[in-house]
C-alpha cells in the first residue's frame, strides 16, 4: 500500500467514525432519555491562599471501622450517641466498636447492584422530640423511632411536586416546627445513574415540606445535582449545595429578603456536598472531590458544550443499554452489575481519586473561616464532616471505614461539644409501621461495653444457676455483633454488614416474638454456637440475642461485596433511566 492507499484508508475511516457519531447524537429515542441543551460554565477557582491556604491537618486522620461496612454517608447525634447511614439501606448507631442497626429503609437484597432494591438512606438529622429523619435515594423521606426502628414515609417518591417526580432525594433539614428542607438531587435520573446527571441539563431542586398541610413546594429549581442542606441556627436562611458548580445557595425564609435566594459562597475547590452545623453558628462544607486549576474535574470542562456532553452519555448509554438487553434474555450477576457500575458516581471516582481532601468552615454569612487538608490519601473522597463531641468524623459514600481526629489537632478546639444532660426519645414517634427490628431485653453484667439505655446495677453477686434478671429500661435494638479490635461474632441476620438468603432468612425467628427457651436449652446453644470474646473469654449470656425459638440463626455470610448468588431484582414503576 502505497502513501496514497493509506491516505484513502484514513479518510475512508474519519468518514465512517463521523457517520457514527451524527448517528448517535441525532437519532431519536437512544439512551439516557433527557435534554442537553444548556451549556453551563464553573466560576474561578479560589486560590489556595488565606484561609485556604494547603495545609496536612487531615493526614493523621484514624482509619476506624475499616471494612466493617461500606459507603458511610451522613452522621447524627443524639443524647451522645453517633448514628450513621450506610450501603445497603441501613442506618446504624455506634457505640465504640458496637454497631447496632436501628432501621433498613429498603429490603432485603443481594448486593450493591440492586441498590435500588436495598435502599440508600443518604441524609441523616434528628428533630428536637429526637425523632430521626432519614433521606432515602429511592424511597423518599422516613421518620424512625431510633428506639424501636419502626419507620413512617413522610414524602413519597411516588408523588408529583411541582410536575416532576423525585428521583434521588438527598439531604433534610429539620425546622422546629416540624416543616422539612430537603434536596431532590435529580429528576431525571436514579443515583444509580448519578454520572449521567451531570452531563445533562440541571433538575437538582430544594424543596420545602409543610409539616401542617403535608404539601411540598419548590424553593429552588435547577440545580446541577442539589446536595447538602442546612437550616442556620436562627432559622433565617435555608442552604443547598450546588455540587457540580461548586456552590452553595441561599434561600431567605425570613426577613427583608423572604422568598429570594442568592449565592453564599462560589468558587470552592472542589465538589461541594453534605452541610454540617458546627455548633457555632457556621457550618462545614465537605469536598468530595478536590478540584483546582492544577486539577480540572472533565464533566465541569465540557459543561460549555452540550453536544459533546450529549455524545459522551449516549456513547454510556447505550453500553449500559446493551448490558442490560443481555441480562433480560439471559439473567446473569456480570450483565447486572455491569449496568449498575456504568452510570453510578463509583465508576467515576475508582477511576480518579485526587490526593486532596478537604472540608472548609464557613460563617452564616459565606465567609471563609479557615480549611483543613490532606494531602496523602490516607483517607479520601471525603462526603461530610462532623464535630461529634471532641472529635471531628469524615464520612465518605465510597469509602469502607469512617475517617475521625481530634479537634485539637486541627485547631478546632473551641467546636468541642459541651456535654448536654442525656434527652429521652420520645416514644411517640412514628405511628405507621414498616419494619421493626426485634427489640432485646438488656439485663446487668460485669463485662464493659457501651450501653444505649439506662440500666439498674445490684451490687449483690447473683448466684450463677439463677437467671438473669431483665431490667425495666425499654428495650434497645440488638447489637448484631460485639467487636474488639476485628473480631467479630455474628448474631443476627444480615442488614449493611452481612447477606443471608431468602431462604435461609424465612427461617430466622426474632427473639421476641416465641416464648424463653429453658436456661437450659440457651445454655446448649450458647456452647454450640462458641461465641467468644477475645482471649477466648465466653460471651456473657446477656450480650448474646439468641433466637428464642430452639432454632440456631444461619451461618453469618460473606460482606455484600462478595456475594454472587442472584435474586430478581424489584424495579419501580415507569421505564428505567440510563
Amino acid at each position: 500500500m502505497g502513501l496514497k492507499g493509506f491516505c484513502r484508508f484514513f479518510v475512508h475511516r474519519l468518514f465512517e467514525i463521523f457517520v457514527i457519531v451524527m448517528l448517535v447524537l441525532l437519532m431519536p429515542n437512544l439512551p439516557p432519555y433527557t435534554n442537553f441543551s444548556v451549556p453551563f460554565s464553573v466560576s474561578p477557582i479560589k486560590p489556595f491562599e488565606g484561609k485556604l491556604s494547603l495545609n496536612e491537618k487531615l493526614n493523621d486522620a484514624e482509619v476506624w471501622h475499616k471494612g466493617d461496612f461500606v459507603g458511610p454517608e451522613s452522621f447524627a447525634e443524639y443524647n451522645g450517641e453517633l448514628y450513621v447511614s450506610l450501603y445497603g439501606g441501613d442506618v446504624v448507631k455506634l457505640t465504640g466498636n458496637h454497631v447496632t442497626p436501628v432501621v433498613k429503609t429498603g429490603k432485603p437484597c443481594k448486593g450493591q447492584h440492586e441498590e435500588r432494591v436495598c435502599g440508600r438512606p443518604l441524609g441523616l438529622e434528628f428533630d428536637k422530640n429526637g425523632v430521626l429523619y432519614v433521606a432515602d435515594a429511592y424511597y423518599g423521606v422516613f421518620q424512625v423511632n431510633v428506639k424501636t426502628g419502626e419507620k413512617t414515609q413522610v414524602i413519597s417518591v411516588d408523588e408529583k411536586i411541582q410536575g416532576r417526580k423525585p428521583k434521588l432525594p438527598n439531604s433534610v433539614a429539620v425546622a422546629g416546627n416540624g416543616d422539612i428542607y430537603w434536596s431532590d438531587s435529580s429528576s431525571e435520573f436514579y443515583l444509580e445513574d448519578g454520572l449521567f446527571d451531570f452531563m445533562a441539563d440541571p433538575s437538582g431542586r430544594l424543596i420545602h415540606y409543610d409539616a401542617k398541610t403535608k404539601t411540598n413546594k419548590v424553593l429552588i429549581d435547577k440545580l446541577h445535582f442539589a446536595n447538602g442542606v442546612i437550616l442556620s441556627e436562627d432559622e433565617e436562611f435555608v442552604l443547598v449545595a450546588e455540587t457540580l458548580l461548586n456552590r452553595i445557595h441561599r434561600y431567605y425564609l425570613k426577613g427583608p429578603k423572604q422568598g429570594t435566594s442568592d449565592i453564599f459562597v462560589d468558587g470552592l475547590p472542589g465538589l461541594v456536598d453534605n452541610l454540617k452545623p458546627d455548633g457555632k453558628g457556621g457550618f462545614l462544607a465537605a469536598l468530595v472531590l478536590a478540584v483546582d486549576a492544577d486539577h480540572p474535574f472533565l464533566l465541569q470542562s465540557i459543561g460549555p458544550f452540550p453536544m459533546v456532553r450529549k455524545l459522551i452519555a449516549r456513547v454510556l448509554g447505550l453500553t449500559e443499554l446493551l448490558f442490560e438487553l443481555v441480562n433480560r434474555a439471559y439473567p446473569n450477576e456480570f450483565s447486572q452489575r455491569s449496568v449498575h457500575f456504568i452510570g453510578h458516581f463509583t465508576s467515576f471516582t475508582s477511576i480518579f481519586t485526587p490526593s486532596r481532601v478537604t472540608v472548609v468552615r464557613l460563617d452564616r454569612t459565606g465567609r471563609i473561616l479557615d480549611s483543613i487538608h490532606g494531602l496523602n490519601k490516607k483517607i479520601s473522597r471525603i462526603c461530610e464532616a462532623f464535630v461529634f463531641k471532641d472529635t471531628l468524623y469524615l464520612a465518605s459514600p465510597f469509602n469502607d471505614y469512617i475517617g475521625r481526629i481530634s479537634l485539637s489537632k486541627i485547631g478546632w478546639e473551641d467546636l468541642a461539644a459541651v456535654p448536654r444532660t442525656k434527652r429521652e426519645v420520645s416514644g411517640e414517634q412514628a405511628t405507621t409501621t414498616t419494619t421493626t427490628p426485634p427489640p432485646t431485653t438488656t439485663t446487668t453484667m460485669t463485662t464493659r461495653r457501651p450501653t444505649t439505655t439506662t440500666t439498674t446495677t445490684t451490687t449483690t453477686t447473683r448466684p450463677a444457676t439463677t437467671t438473669t434478671r431483665p431490667t425495666t429500661t425499654t428495650p434497645a435494638p440488638p447489637n448484631i455483633y460485639h467487636s474488639s479490635s476485628n473480631n467479630y461474632h455474628y448474631s443476627t441476620p444480615y442488614n449493611c454488614f452481612s447477606h443471608y438468603s431468602a431462604s435461609k432468612a424465612a427461617n430466622y425467628s426474632p427473639p421476641l416474638k416465641n416464648k424463653p427457651l429453658h436456661l437450659n436449652n440457651r445454655l446448649a446453644l450458647l456452647n454450640s454456637r462458641k461465641l467468644l470474646l477475645p482471649n477466648n473469654r465466653p460471651l456473657p449470656l446477656n450480650n448474646r440475642p439468641l433466637p428464642l425459638n430452639n432454632k440456631l440463626p444461619p451461618p453469618a455470610a460473606q460482606p455484600v461485596r462478595d456475594q454472587v448468588k442472584s435474586i430478581p431484582v424489584q424495579e419501580h414503576g415507569g421505564r428505567r433511566d440510563v
